[in-house]
């Protein structure tokens, strides 16, 4: 996958997701609960059409740009946060 599918699959994910709303009359209610079996496939294939865009994307540009970010930090501000040294027993 590239970043150009990633876009497009986020794309049909929320038309997918964007279309029982926007057009209820097409989804008429066939169940004993009054749901639409057509909405209701819509919506899941929509979230799963998102999660696949948005992780890709995610995994592809975020994390690594997180990474660079964190990586960015000087060494002398990573010890103010470094736990005390566990060879050390005090109290024994």
């Amino acid at each position: 996958m590239n970043d150009l599918n990633a876009l497009i699959f986020g794309l049909f994910g929320a038309t997918m997701e964007l279309l029982p709303r926007v057009f209820p009359s097409w989804f008429p209610p066939t169940g004993a609960d009054q749901a639409s079996g057509r909405a209701l496939w819509l919506d899941v294939m929509g979230a799963v059409q998102l999660g696949l865009g948005a992780g890709y994307l995610l995994r592809a540009h975020v994390v690594p740009a997180a990474a660079r970010i964190l990586s960015a930090i000087p060494a002398g501000d990573r010890g103010s946060f470094a736990l005390p040294d566990p060879r050390i027993v005090s109290g024994r």
